[in-house]
């Protein structure tokens, strides 16, 4: 056996010493650094789905929606703050955050949206503006207007933090690997609670709803770099629960700096911004003194004049809600203060005290009695500090951006711009303490809801095309879907464009149609003044348009029977009974036939003929004995009248005579059809825009009586009826599931007769059935409301200019806008005219819209995107004498032309070519050898004769050949012809005007 040591030997003692050391409790292992544990520098330690807590406090985040103010009756406004308040007051001994940040306009997600609902667009043209070129210049033009959300969020106290809860927080890493329950026992403990406010703040007024993950971490970028461009990508969000544990706040903290000099009026910001230093100046300023506001009879909410500035603004807000029996302690203690001065003056000196002490005492007493009785809720006090911060480049532009929320708030709201800065720009972090008490600010909940955070223009949706942006306090582009309200909503599709003249009604629709034709929809268009026309001639819309003037189409393209469609049986598939839907609706069509017939053979008539009773009778007679079916024709009800007549009816024979000589001038052959042709609308589906006009035609003067009309004039108007049928024809012979679109111009004198309210009704009724988005466009609101059950039917409105004030006060009924409360006189300050006399009026029209889903603002058209320049070209209907040569002057004298400030300068003349050639897309061809353009027909060019046709531009074309489609035609009126050839001088001032345009004239 081995001999035992001492313990104290010498010896046992040295091989100890030489021994390997044990390994002493506490010890980091190999490869493991010993660091302290990460701190942020914030007072955030973690985050849990909408719940942040710091060392002393649990909140619970909510995204506030958008509220509409503009256009809203003072009584709704009301309700609104009497709303907010009452939620506000049921948060009683809780402590708010109130947080409005901006977020920049979603470029890239509106551009994905309308790219997926693009649904079934046009091939691409070649050498023509492509869909992929149209949508890269919307996202860029977009992104060019530097346009912002604004985004409130509202943070509510849950609860304190004790000591227990304080140390489960910093064992909670231990607390999850052994005893997960222990370390959520908190928040499990809360969930009552915070159900409890999910529900409070939901309701109307606030209608609030929890904060996501995503817009948490929105909310710490924005306020942890406060004053830095926003972050295009965000820190990934936690997937599942979304929580943030106190190292993963690192996130938010790290790459940014916050500094500040000594004295000085701003805080530097320094920060990342991809792969970048930016920095940033922010000045912090704090809402100071305020006089009494009149919301919302005179004043807007206050919080909202900040929208106004051309830059973003944040606000930090904290709030104590106020328990009444403090308030109750508080307000017996001033008015012990005030009673005691009152005594001093009256007693001690005998004088009469200041009318300012009696007026603190009145408002004593007038809170007392507020909080006292009545609901409590909405006369709940509070206390709180509300910051402002601006951002700019420098020291230099964040002061004067100070300056200017200054300016905007005086004199009935004072802003002061406080000193320590730094600790002022970290309260805007969640979960950060007050720098100071300074600037506290009391009142009742009534007056904090009066601020309105969430106000904002709230117009449109996400997914349609762009037309415009709002021109209120807040500036917000408008996207709107015609098709939204059919697919998604089952509302109709019936839009009302109203506006006086030179209001932008014709630019409005020639905008919505070509950018949803881009989009895939079909569309037919009538115009009879025919501006509209010239899209037809875009190159990337030509191949798939035409345009057709009524009054040179073939005869009888206009017969009344053949305008109202006939019903197909495949419309009804969805029905109970699909037969006899089917034919209920063939009754129903024969009967629109007949009394369609029956009003445009009545309007024919000479008005002292057609207001006699027999007259109606004799025509009725004649139709029924017709019938409704679509082969038949007028002509067929002339001959039943001569029957009649030489029956014995001798009114008959006297109706006869009239309509026989009606039928004699050249418009009227459009109604009586040439039975040896076919159909001219046998193959309409292959158009996906069709542009009908009616150029020359000459209506009565709007609200002339019926019996001033002449008899070109009643034409007209029976023309335009049938017409309007004719529009509404193409939509039942396309697919029900088709998105389509049908705009009428001139509607005013479709209320004037029954079977255009017929009409008017039906597209309101079938819109939604059908897929149609139906756009009708009038000088007054008032004759679209002449027909019945309009008002209760229409989906979407556009308002213009307009001056009188009974048409303006209809605008606001067609619009649901509250009339008598101011909005009158607005409607005639839309587009504002320039004071100027020599400059033409071509600024961006404005509208009032109504998107049929609540949202009603005042909107500016916009088309100034440099990839539609072309298109803005060809809907510019504002006359100009430069495009056109002048008689007499040369045309290398002529004077300059006088362009808007906004007008392309480089406008360069066509190019020359030689002599006897024509230049059609870049290739010389001899005008003799033009061949079939289209359908074997061909161009007969020669001296004009007798009953030769001259086009508008001075184009020849022989009566007894055949006649081109409208859009051949347009296409060879654009180039310089004359008896075949081309003049040698060059064609200067105004884009692609004909040197043969000269010899039109004569």
């Amino acid at each position: 056996m081995a001999r035992r040591k001492r313990a104290d030997d010498p010896r046992e003692r040295d091989s100890r010493a030489t021994s390997t050391p044990k390994r002493r409790r506490g010890r980091s292992l190999a490869g493991e650094l010993k660091t302290d544990g990460f701190t942020p520098d914030i007072a955030l330690r973690s985050i849990d789905g909408h719940l942040t807590r710091t060392g002393t406090q649990v909140m619970a985040w909510y995204r506030l929606a958008a509220q509409a103010w503009s256009f809203r009756s003072d009584v709704q406004r009301e309700i609104l703050i009497r709303q907010i308040a009452a939620q506000l007051g049921e948060l009683q001994g809780r402590w708010l955050h109130l947080r409005v940040t901006t977020r920049p306009y979603p470029v890239h997600m509106w551009a994905e949206s309308f790219d997926h609902n693009a649904l079934g667009r046009m091939p691409d043209v070649a050498g023509a503006l492509g869909w992929d070129g149209f949508l890269e210049g919307e996202q860029r033009h977009l992104m060019g207007l530097s346009m912002s959300d604004k985004e409130v969020f509202l943070g509510i106290e849950v609860s304190g933090r004790g000591m227990l809860d304080r140390w489960a927080d910093i064992a909670a890493p231990v607390l999850d690997r052994f005893l997960p329950a222990a370390a959520r026992a908190e928040l499990a403990a809360l969930e009552s609670e915070v159900n409890h406010l999910d529900v409070l703040v939901s309701g109307a007024g606030l209608d609030a709803v929890p904060a996501t993950a995503e817009d948490i971490a929105w909310l710490m970028h924005r306020s942890v770099a406060l004053g830095l461009p926003a972050p295009r990508t965000l820190a990934a969000v936690p997937e599942g629960t979304g929580r943030w544990e106190t190292e993963d706040l690192a996130a938010f903290t790290d790459g940014v700096s916050i500094s500040q000099e000594p004295y000085a009026p701003t805080v530097e910001v320094i920060g990342r911004l991809r792969s970048q230093t930016v920095r940033r100046n922010v000045a912090v300023l704090s809402l100071g003194l305020m006089e009494g506001l009149r919301i919302p009879e005179v004043d807007d909410p206050w919080m909202q004049h900040s929208d106004r500035l051309p830059f973003p603004v944040e606000w930090s807000a904290r709030m104590y809600i106020r328990r009444p029996e403090d308030v109750t302690g508080e307000l017996q203690r001033q008015m012990g203060k005030v009673r005691s001065q009152i005594r001093h003056y009256t007693h001690d000196h005998d004088l009469e005290p200041p009318m300012s002490l009696a007026r603190q005492a009145d408002r004593v007493l007038e809170v007392e009695d507020e909080v006292t009785s009545g609901l409590t809720q909405l006369n709940t006090r509070l206390y709180g500090w509300w910051r402002v911060a601006v951002a700019g480049r420098d020291e230099a532009e964040a002061v004067q951006r100070a300056q200017q929320v200054l300016e905007i708030y005086r004199p009935k709201v004072q802003i002061e711009h406080p000193e320590a800065q730094y600790r002022y720009a970290r309260e805007f972090v969640p979960g950060e303490p007050l720098a100071s008490t300074a600037y506290r600010r009391r009142g009742s909940v009534t007056w904090a809801a009066a601020a309105v955070p969430a106000a904002t223009a709230s117009v449109g949706d996400r997914r349609g095309i762009m037309i415009g942006e709002t021109c209120t306090a807040t500036r917000r582009p408008v996207a709107w879907d015609p098709w939204l309200a059919q697919e998604v909503r089952r509302a109709s599709g019936l839009t009302a464009i109203v506006g006086g003249l030179g209001s932008g009604k014709s630019f409005l629709t020639g905008l919505v149609v070509y950018k949803t034709l881009r989009a895939g929809a079909r569309w037919t268009v009538l115009d009879p003044s025919g501006p509209l026309a010239e899209l037809t001639r875009l190159p990337e819309l030509a191949p798939f348009s035409r345009h057709i003037n009524l009054l040179r189409a073939d005869p009888g393209i206009l017969n009344p029977y053949r305008v109202v469609a006939e019903p197909r049986f495949e419309h009804f598939a969805d029905d109970e009974d699909p037969e006899r839907a089917w034919r209920r609706e063939k009754s129903l069509a024969a009967a629109t036939r007949r009394r369609l017939v029956l009003d445009v053979l009545t309007g024919l008539l000479p008005f002292d003929v057609a207001r006699m009773p027999h007259t109606r009778i004799v025509l009725l007679r004649a139709v029924r004995e017709v019938g409704g079916a679509p082969d038949r024709h007028p002509g067929q009800v002339i001959d039943a009248l001569r029957r009649h007549a030489r029956e014995g009816e001798d009114h008959a024979g006297v109706v006869a005579d009239f309509l026989e000589e009606r039928r004699e001038l050249p418009q009227a052959a459009l109604l009586f059809p040439d039975t040896s042709r076919e159909d001219p609308w046998a193959a309409d589906q292959d158009f996906r825009l069709t542009v009908l006009t009616m150029q020359g035609m000459t209506l009565p003067r709007p609200g002339s009586p019926r019996e001033e009309w002449t008899d070109s004039e009643s034409l007209a108007v029976e023309l335009l009826n049938l017409a309007s049928w004719l529009t509404q024809r193409t939509i039942y012979d396309a697919d029900r599931n088709m998105r389509k679109g049908v705009a009428l111009d001139e509607t005013h004198f479709l209320s004037q007769v029954p079977t255009g309210k017929v009409l008017i009704d039906r597209l309101a009724r079938d819109s939604r059935k059908f897929n149609v988005r139906a756009l009708f466009a009038s000088q007054l609101a008032g004759d679209l409301l002449r027909v019945s059950g309009f008002a209760s039917l229409v989906n979407a409105v556009f308002v213009g200019r307009t001056d009188d004030e009974e048409a303006q006060g209809d605008a606001l009924r067609l619009l649901r806008v509250p009339t008598g409360v101011g909005y009158e006189e607005m409607l005639g300050t839309l587009s504002p005219r320039p004071r100027h006399d020599d400059r033409p009026d071509d600024t961006p029209r404005q509208f009032v819209f109504a998107d049929g889903h609540g949202g009603v603002e005042k909107i500016r058209i916009d088309l100034e995107a440099p990839h539609l320049e072309h298109v803005r070209e060809a809907l510019d209907t504002n006359p100009d004498a430069n495009r056109i040569s002048v008689s007499g002057v040369p045309v290398e004298v002529r004077p300059l032309e006088v362009r808007a400030p906004d007008e392309p300068a480089d406008r360069r003349p066509a190019p020359r070519l030689p002599p006897g050639r024509l230049d059609l897309d870049g290739d010389d061809i001899d005008p003799e050898e033009l061949g079939a353009l289209r359908n074997g027909q061909r161009v007969v060019l020669g001296p004009t004769g007798v009953d030769d046709v001259v086009t508008e531009r001075g184009m020849i074309v022989s009566a007894d050949a055949d006649l081109l489609a409208d859009e051949d035609l347009d296409l060879l009126d654009d180039l310089d012809l004359d008896e075949g050839y081309v003049p040698d001088e060059p064609v200067h001032g105004g884009g692609s005007e004909v040197g043969a345009s000269r010899e039109a004239g004569r």
